[in-house]
């Protein structure tokens, strides 16, 4: 019989559960905004198994537009796609706003989050969305937030070279509007270098869509909110989330790359590859997280009253 004070080894094992479980999981739900109405809508509306809550006749004039939107399919596009890149700007600013270009990351999320007010108070058909008065604000916003940003930080090459860049990326989601006109034309004092004729076919589509005005605008909208999410990745180290964030940063790009090789007609733009791709992406990154973050086994001493 072993002495009664013997102290004996116990090894136990202990996983962690991350605290971010709910941050991971909302970062992947809203990397399903791009393409939500897709699973909700068709060309006749909401599907049949998604229940009819009233929204759409709410938001309906007696035209049938839904908020000045032909139906509500593509205001359901148009809204949750500027939302989306408003969340990744928005999350980027918040992990670097204490940076020489934080402020500056101020620029891109005012433009996203204009563009929501514009829709959600039915405004895309007035002077606010015109592009003159949206490069005023924008330009005004500059000068306010670069001063504060000299007086704090200095001045600098590169540093002024990184708001300027912001500054461009931030005009992205209207720039189809400084270059084209509604007709979809380039305007007088747009250089012609041939890009629109090399991207049209003969049946006159460009890269699939009806005009040269509508590829600029998907394309370059579609790259805004990539921007703004691997922006937000690539500033996020040192967070347990920041894995996840290669999700919408990942379906973004994926749209991009969407737009550019003409495949919107094709299968690759289906919803059911995305969701299989949202899918299959956070699982990969769950199972890294898992690994990665596991408490190495700790060996306890108990005495053999404690095991009993």
């Amino acid at each position: 019989m072993q002495p009664r004070n013997k102290q004996s080894t116990v090894r136990k094992s202990k996983i962690r559960i991350p605290d971010t479980f709910w941050v991971a999981l909302a970062i992947i739900g809203l990397s399903t905004l791009p393409y939500l109405h897709d699973f909700i809508t068709n060309s006749d509306g909401l599907k049949s198994w998604v229940p009819v809550l009233g929204i759409e006749s709410l938001l309906s004039d007696s035209e049938g537009n839904v908020l000045g939107f032909s139906t509500y399919r593509v205001f359901l596009y148009t809204l949750l796609i500027f939302l989306f890149a408003t969340i990744g700007w928005a999350g980027w600013y918040q992990n670097a706003k204490d940076k020489f270009y934080g402020s500056a990351l101020l620029l891109a999320m005012s433009s996203g989050l204009y563009h929501v007010f514009l829709i959600v108070f039915e405004l895309r058909r007035t002077v606010w969305n015109e592009p003159v008065p949206k490069v005023v604000l924008l330009s005004l916003i500059f000068v306010v937030l670069g001063y504060f940003s000299i007086k704090k930080n200095g001045l600098g090459i590169k540093k002024v070279l990184s708001w300027f860049i912001l500054f461009f990326m931030a005009v992205l989601p209207f720039f189809h509007d400084i270059i084209t006109d509604r007709m979809g034309d380039l305007r007088p004092w747009v250089p012609n270098f041939g890009i629109e004729a090399m991207l049209t076919d003969s049946e006159g589509y460009v890269r699939g869509l009806g005009n040269y005005r509508i590829l600029v605008y998907l394309f370059c909208i579609y790259l805004f909110s990539h921007l703004g999410w691997i922006g937000w990745f690539f500033d996020a180290r040192g967070r347990k989330f920041r894995p996840f964030l290669m999700v919408p940063a990942a379906l973004s790009f994926y749209q991009v790359v969407i737009i550019a090789m003409s495949w919107r007609e094709t299968e690759f733009n289906s919803p059911n590859i995305k969701l299989y791709i949202t899918i299959g992406l956070s699982v990969l990154l769950a199972i890294n997280f898992y690994y990665n973050n596991k408490v190495s086994p700790k060996a306890s001493i108990v005495t053999e009253n404690e095991q009993s």
